[in-house]
């Protein structure tokens, strides 16, 4: 009996371990973050900001050949390390919230 309680007790505890598997993340949700982070040149909508979009047109998500295509991991690596102006977030977001920021981008662009 002492036997299969413990195994019950160590069963219960590698449980609750898995309920918290899966990237790191703020708390901070998809919204926050890119307001905080992307809106001022992509704009809230992904369309880009007027006044930048003018110096680069790559600001418009809309016209994202990597988001049309689906290509998540290399949206992800863009916003963790950056490419041209845009600058990398590795440093200042966990891996799940740049997961999060790849998945809101992908929704902002097929609208």
């Amino acid at each position: 009996m002492r036997r299969s309680g413990r195994a019950l007790a160590l069963a219960t505890v590698v449980a609750g371990l898995g309920l918290g598997c899966g990237s790191p993340r703020s708390g901070l949700s998809a919204n926050v973050l890119w307001s905080e982070h992307c809106a001022v040149c992509h704009g809230a909508d992904g369309r880009g900001v007027p006044a930048r979009r003018g110096l680069d047109p790559r600001l418009d998500l809309r016209r994202s050949e990597m988001l049309a295509a689906n290509d998540h991991g290399l949206v992800f690596q863009r916003i963790a390390y950056g490419y041209a102006a845009m600058p990398g977030f590795a440093h200042k977001l966990p891996r799940g919230d740049i997961e999060l920021l790849v998945e809101l981008a992908a929704e902002l662009a097929k609208r």
